[in-house]
């Protein structure tokens, strides 16, 4: 044992005699920023490198002699350096490394939970930078995502490829994430857009396809990741002032708008500072956002020189009036007030550790409607009754640590808390909390070339309050929510051209300790190039969603929308599968990919929000409510194509162009399957609650029900869906720079609706005018029957920078003041103007 040990011992100091060590920093070419994380590898042994720390530096022993090392991160291209290392001694060497083309640049996070190149990827994805959100004059970031391909967002609900129609924003088919964390509330899966935090971003990823082995049972359709920003080596502050106003409409009758202390104005600021000190990383945020709306007082605000209602009058003994209490007028408005920051310890004794704290706060208040008055005189006033106020308090707070080793592996451990308060005028407070928790560990192995294992395990637990939902077993509106997970994905790449994954993930459920369900999900992608630039890719996945709290137990009248509980409703599978060729392009500096993929996905116990005569006779819409219903098998497919570039034609003009196309077919697969009973007794099917069906009789009844059944579309769907936005920068005497950018939106005219809406309209078509039932004639048949041929809706905008820290800018939305309704019933806001003044420093 003696002798083996000094024999050890000797071999090693040979070896430390015959090395020596390479030291140096990496940084970013263009900004001159340190890079994390990049990979350092010596070329005759690629086991043996290191990577980049949080300050870009790197440390590796080598060999004496002279030795090549290659140098890769992503998104950068690779540099080979030549190095002479000397027996003993530390040599330094210091890489820049240059941005890769728009395709090869491009890194994302959300498809396989670590870092990827896009060229790599199996699934569909669009990259949204904050450049792009900046110069929008995007005041939220639902805003901000309507200009991406195939994704819609209609009354605050995010649509993918066509897969979800309406649902009052209960049970999202779409996982909304802020860096890589659920941030959907407890009760109803429903997005909260301005909380999330658009002042403060790397760049949004979203994501198009079953995600559900990933990211659980909201990701049926889709994700959106909102991934928030470190600070850089040189510190940042930014802040971003702009105000602007609804301009009349080309319909303005119901005088929306007629006191001087209520125009339809908006304003408001953004605001971040981040910067390093030291070890840690400091970055605080903010928005402050005022909006009076474009939606006007409900009718029975009678206004006298401006003031509201009369809700109460003085009088002498005869009679004569002294004195008059008006009410405040009741409108839509939206103001709110969000403060956010995220802090990062990077430990100096255990390198690759770090540590922090992330958090978000919002206070708002604001009142909303579901129901415009009518369509000849109301299209924007409110439904009498219709306008919700709320005050809302909402607030995330995310400890984590994670921890990078040499070896290639990552341990990540993150946590959030998520409250939500809304405080309702109309008896439909509700509160709830999120506590999630999910440990993950990947690991890039040294020793098989390109090969990565990423497992985890998460657990969440949500508890919510609320009148609202007692439609429960208890009828005391005190819910609870369990969901625990853990899942694997592996990724190996072979020959350097073929991409192969797969994963599994099993989940459990509960709701109100009942209803335990354990279900596997699995899924299988290929991506390989074809040649240069050109890369094709398929994925097969399956889905699965449980339903939230709300579309259980929700019983209540919100906006003037009856919604009735479904405690006895079944979580909803699915499988999709893709195909999809992206070929990157260069025409001169300009550098961009060419995406087409085809999409079909299929829907077992399929869950649509449906109206029908399912609520009390005496609900205000003649028995008329909203229910969630498992309406039979369903499937979606069709076509994504999308166009993404930027590059520079000349010294003086730069091209961004960010182009999408998506034809998508929803259709029901079991026409006549019956899904519900209302209280007529009359079974309810895809057909017959069909508003192509409406009014029909004898042989064009019979013609319309057997087209219906050749071509059973789903209701509140765009069947084709344009995106555009293209814009030109123009740079003046090298200094100075203008640009100039044209968005365009297509959304084709949507097929189908609840006929039960129609049915209404027609009994208030006929009530004797003043009556009761007269309110009830919206006209949306009529508007619908008038607007058939789809909406185009086109915005301009411009900037200048009037230095290298201020810039001025101008957002016209809607140039031409379409009147136009994405969701029936409710219009969207008319021609906008906005001017918006960027200061950097």
């Amino acid at each position: 044992i003696f002798t083996t040990s000094i024999l050890s011992l000797l071999v090693l100091f040979s070896v430390a005699q015959d090395t020596g060590t390479v030291k140096g920093t990496i940084k970013d070419k263009e900004s001159g920023e340190t890079i994390i994380g990049a990979s350092v590898v010596w070329e005759a042994d690629k086991g043996r490198g290191a990577a980049t720390d949080f300050d870009g530096n790197f440390s590796l022993i080598l060999p004496v002699g002279e030795q090549k090392v290659l140098i890769t991160s992503m998104g950068y291209d690779p540099q080979t350096l030549s190095v002479s290392v000397k027996k003993g001694e530390t040599t330094s060497l210091n890489a820049q490394l240059g941005m890769a083309s728009i395709q090869q640049g491009t890194v994302v996070v959300t498809a396989g939970k670590f870092e990827q190149k896009v060229e790599d990827l199996t699934v569909s994805v669009v990259v949204i930078k904050p450049d792009i959100i900046d110069s929008r004059g995007s005041t939220s970031a639902e805003d901000a995502l309507e200009q991406t391909p195939g994704l819609t967002i209609v009354d605050s609900e995010p649509q993918i490829r066509g897969g979800s129609g309406y649902s009052f924003g209960a049970g999202s088919r779409v996982t909304l994430l802020v860096d890589d964390l659920p941030i959907l509330s407890g009760d109803a899966g429903r997005p909260s857009w301005g909380f999330l935090p658009t002042e403060n971003l790397e760049q949004i990823e979203v994501i198009k396809g079953a995600s559900s082995v990933l990211y659980g049972s909201s990701a049926l359709n889709g994700i959106i990741n909102i991934r928030t920003a470190y600070p850089k080596d040189k510190p940042k502050t930014k802040i971003n002032l702009f105000t602007g106003v609804y301009e009349v409409p080309e319909t303005a009758d119901g005088a929306r708008w007629t006191n001087p202390n209520e125009l339809p104005v908006f304003s408001g600021l953004n605001f971040f500072h981040s910067r390093k000190v030291g070890t840690w990383d400091l970055v605080f945020g903010g928005n402050v956002f005022l909006d009076n709306g474009y939606v006007g007082f409900e009718p029975v605000d009678t206004l006298i020189n401006g003031e509201g209602r009369i809700i109460d009058e003085v009088t002498d003994d005869v009679g004569t009036v002294l004195d008059t209490v008006y009410s405040r007028p009741l409108k839509e408005y939206q103001n709110r007030f969000r403060f956010n920051g995220n802090i990062r310890k990077r430990s100096k004794s255990k390198p690759g550790l770090a540590y922090g704290l992330n958090f978000n706060v919002m206070y708002s208040r604001g009142a909303g409607s579901n129901l415009w008055l009518n369509s000849a005189e109301g299209l924007f006033r409110p439904f009498a009754g219709g306008i919700t106020e709320t005050i809302q308090t909402t607030y995330n707070i995310d400890p984590f640590i994670t921890y990078s080793g040499i070896g290639g592996s990552k341990h990540t451990f993150r946590t959030r808390i998520f409250h939500q308060n809304n405080d309702n005028d109309n008896n439909q407070e509700n509160l709830n909390y999120v506590f999630f928790g999910e440990y993950q560990y990947a690991h890039r192995f040294a020793n098989i070339k390109d090969f990565t294992i990423t497992t985890g395990t998460m657990a969440q637990y949500s508890f919510s309050e609320a009148n609202l939902y007692a439609g429960n077993e208890n009828g005391d509106g005190k819910n609870n929510f369990t969901n625990a997970a853990v899942y694997v994905q592996l990724d190996k790449k072979f020959w350097n051209r073929l991409t192969v994954n797969g994963g599994a993930r099993f989940e459990y459920f509960s709701v109100n300790s009942r209803d335990t369900i354990i279900r596997p999900v699995f899924r299988i992608g290929a991506n390989t190039r074809l040649w240069k630039e050109g890369y094709l890719r398929a994925s097969f996945g399956e889905g699965f969603r449980f339903p939230t709290i709300a579309e259980r137990y929700i019983f209540t009248t919100v906006g003037g929308l009856p919604i009735v509980p479904n405690p006895d409703i079944q979580p909803e599978r699915s499988y999709a599968g893709e195909v999809g060729l992206r070929q990157g392009i260069k025409i001169g500096k300009f550098l961009g990919y060419l995406d087409i993929a085809g999409f079909y996905q299929h829907y077992q116990n399929f869950v649509e929000f449906t109206a029908g005569n399912f609520g009390a006779i005496d609900n205000g819409l003649f028995g008329t409510a909203f229910k969630s219903l498992n309406t039979g098998n369903a499937r979606v497919y069709g076509v994504d194509v999308s166009l993404i570039g930027n590059g520079e034609f000349t010294e003086w003009l730069t091209l961004n162009t960010l182009i999408g196309y998506t034809y998508s077919r929803p259709e029901s697969l079991d026409p006549d399957f019956v899904y519900g009973v209302d209280n007529n007794n009359q079974e309810q099917t895809q057909l017959s609650s069909s508003s192509t069906l409406f009014g029909l009789t004898g042989n064009e009844l019979a013609a319309a029900e057997e087209e219906f059944r050749e071509s059973p579309i789903l209701k509140y769907r765009f069947e084709h869906l344009v995106n555009a936005d293209v814009e030109f920068v123009f740079t003046i005497k090298k200094k100075r720079k203008l640009s100039i950018g044209l968005t365009y939106r297509f959304y084709s005219f949507m097929k189908n609706v609840d006929k039960i809406f129609y049915t209404v309209e027609a009994l208030g078509e006929t009530a004797p005018p003043g009556s009761d039932a007269a309110a009830f004639n919206f006209g949306g048949r009529v508007f619908r029957e008038n607007n058939d041929s789809g909406d185009h809706v086109f915005d301009l905008r411009a900037s200048f920078g009037l230095s290298e820290r201020f810039n001025l800018g101008v957002v016209v939305k809607n140039v031409a003041n379409r009147i136009y309704a994405l969701r029936p019933l409710k219009i969207n806001a008319p021609r906008t103007t906005q001017l918006q003044l960027s200061v950097t420093f």
